[in-house]
């Protein structure tokens, strides 16, 4: 009776712990589908004054795909998280019944192929997200450099200019200068 009571409550706790793994997938899945979202609605604005992304808008760019990466680590570890747990509860069905029949086997194999292909394509995809995001950092560092560039012309251009006003300032003072020796020449020889 007590082995049969062991046996139940064991059942149960195997029961409680998969719901509760695959509302943490679900949960998670919820979560990153937000996240592509709101990595869908940065990649639509185009706030710059030419028309093109902003500074503030790849970076919000950067950050939402950085939070997608977490997001698939977090997944991709409460994958293997659940792998092993299917492992090791087919592992302790197997030592309580003493045989597994072919079927069960395949079954299982079958599971654990999907589990690392799901691994796999999700690696691939934050191997993407990276590439992305080391693209969009040097988009990013490239218009900061064409922006320092026109503010670097634009100084010099300021700068010539002011010099071109201060001359042409001296040069009136000077012509105002000769004009009232030219003035006082005439008055002094009349």
């Amino acid at each position: 009776m007590k082995k049969l009571l062991a046996m139940a409550m064991c059942c149960l706790w195997f029961v409680g712990a998969q719901a509760q793994q695959q509302d943490k997938l679900t949960n998670l899945m919820n979560e990153r589908e937000q996240l592509v979202m709101e990595y869908q609605f940065y990649t639509q604005q185009n706030s710059n004054f030419w028309g093109k992304k902003s500074k503030g808008d790849l970076m919000s760019i950067i950050e939402t795909l950085k939070k997608i990466i977490n997001k698939d680590s977090e997944l991709i570890g409460a994958i293997k998280e659940a792998s092993i747990k299917k492992v090791a509860e087919s592992t302790v069905e197997s030592q309580r019944e003493g045989k597994m029949t072919v079927e069960d086997q395949r079954i299982i194999s079958a599971r654990m192929a999907d589990l690392q292909s799901q691994i796999k394509t999700l690696q691939t995809t934050i191997k993407k997200r990276e590439r992305t995001i080391k693209d969009l950092e040097m988009q990013l560092n490239d218009t900061a450099e064409l922006r320092y560039g026109k503010d670097k012309v634009i100084s010099v251009l300021a700068v010539a200019a002011f010099v071109l006003l201060l001359y042409a300032v001296f040069l009136q003072i000077r012509l105002n200068n000769s004009s009232k020796k030219a003035r006082k020449k005439k008055v002094v020889k009349q």
